[in-house]
């Protein structure tokens, strides 16, 4: 492996001239977020992997084999030691999404409408050279296989910082549910808890608007990415990008003292956070006495114990946090953390066909969720509900839920944005309070977008 250090520049100014690049990705916490850590920069992938109606494609080439299996054979094919000590998560591997829809190739009885996006269903680029950006240190490396992936992308990095972009208009923000309808799907599934049909359902709503003039993804990602998403992330696709805000990991892989470790930290229950220190403290009391939140929460946490020991060793699984109070800079979460030791012979590949999708994006029991959001919501999510992040060359891995995200698509010269929210609806939900519970996460991109109030 090549290590060369660079001059610090912000990883936003290093990935601007590469945001219209295919496959180009940047994952970067939010300027705001608790720990910033590492921002990793990809961009020329030596291969890239793509799910498109139901095709999978290496290179633009059909395989044969389905996306999670072509996934892992990449994965792999590309494995092996590195005796490097950087200390950046990511070196080199394969980074990209996969998109809810996916889902249906494990399980084909939760097969709901197709994506209605430009996205592909899955979205991989196996990159032999990244830029990695020690945030905290303000120390830059470009890591490479190779000297030539190294010097290609060190040569197309940007070093001025992203200049304020002109303001873009958009109109005004609409859903493909009105409030009522939105109650109305909240009550049905309410009813259909209460008939015994499942638990828990995730039911979301699609906002979208469309901008007056040009407008240019990254530029609204720069702006997102003030905030606190402690998994923030760019990844450019043919016709359009996705842009994550997302406060959640679905899940990580990394070395354990008998082999790899499998930790997953599923989020169920939000308030928001006041400036008055009194008024936030009885945010954080009402969130952890709240008998709904703490239920929701704990239905995920063993819905996610069920998915791990699907991997994982027996007697390996542990529940190290339930219900456990996350805080940001602008919103309480309760987060479960539930981890196993991933048997012999499986890889983080593995992990992620065999938990896919979340199951806080489901609901409990996941196919029966799965069948009931179908039903509900009549379209597909696309990119959002999946999930976003990379598996290293080394093993480990790391991926985000795809919430908090908009997906951002050139439509005749202009741009689309979508803005899908959800949440998770219970035998105690309240219609009312579950659509505002949507609005309160869309707000943060609404904002960006300077619709606040639409």
């Amino acid at each position: 492996m090549r290590i060369r250090e660079i001059d610090w520049r912000s990883p936003l100014a290093a990935f601007a001239p590469l945001a219209a690049e295919p496959f180009a990705c940047l994952l970067h916490a939010g300027e705001r977020a608790v720990a910033p850590g590492w921002s990793i920069l990809a961009a020329f992938p030596s291969a890239h992997i793509e799910r498109r109606r139901g095709r999978t494609e290496i290179d633009g080439e059909a395989c044969g084999n389905g996306a999670f299996e072509t996934l892992r054979e990449a994965h792999v094919a590309r494995r092996g030691r590195d005796e490097t000590h950087l200390g950046s998560p990511f070196q080199t591997g394969l980074i990209g999404f996969v998109g809810y829809e996916l889902g249906a190739e494990t399980e084909p009885a939760a097969k709901g409408p197709p994506s209605p996006f430009a996205a592909p269903d899955l979205a991989f680029g196996a990159f032999d050279a990244t830029a990695c950006f020690d945030r905290t240190a303000r120390r830059a490396y470009v890591v490479g296989r190779d000297d030539r992936a190294l010097r290609r992308l060190e040569e197309a990095l940007g070093r001025e910082p992203v200049s304020e972009p002109a303001a873009v208009r958009f109109q005004p923000a609409r859903s493909n549910f009105s409030r009522e309808e939105y109650r109305q799907a909240v009550a049905g599934a309410i009813g259909l808890i209460r008939d015994g049909a499942f638990f828990q359902a995730n039911l979301s709503q699609q906002i979208s608007t469309e901008s007056v003039d040009r407008g240019d993804p990254f530029a609204i990602f720069a702006r997102l990415a003030e905030g606190a998403a402690p998994f923030g992330a760019f990844i450019a696709f043919e016709g359009g990008a996705i842009l994550s805000n997302s406060p959640e990991r679905f899940f990580s892989v990394s070395p354990d003292r008998d082999g790899w470790r499998v930790r997953a930290e599923p989020i169920k229950g939000t308030r928001r956070r006041a400036a008055d220190a009194e008024e936030d403290a009885r945010l954080i009391a009402e969130l952890l006495a709240s008998g709904k939140e703490r239920a929701e929460n704990v239905m995920i946490a063993d819905l996610t114990r069920n998915d791990l020991s699907r991997i994982c060793e027996d007697r390996s699984i542990l529940e190290e946090d339930i219900c456990a109070l996350q805080s940001g800079p602008d919103i309480h979460h309760l987060v479960s953390r539930i981890s196993g030791r991933l048997k012999a012979g499986l890889t983080a590949a593995d992990a992620l066909r065999a938990m896919f999708p979340c199951g806080s994006v489901t609901g409990a029991p996941k196919i029966e969720a799965m069948k009931a959001i179908a039903r509900i919501e009549k379209r597909g999510r696309g990119p959002y509900c999946g999930a976003i992040g990379y598996i290293d060359d080394r093993g480990n891995a790391d991926f985000s839920v795809a919430i908090r995200i908009m997906i951002a698509e050139s439509v005749g010269g202009k741009l689309r944005i979508t803005i899908p929210v959800g949440g998770g609806v219970t035998l105690r939900s309240d219609p009312d309070a579950e659509y505002e519970e949507t609005l309160l996460k869309a707000r943060t991109s609404m904002n960006v977008l300077g619709l606040a109030g639409t």
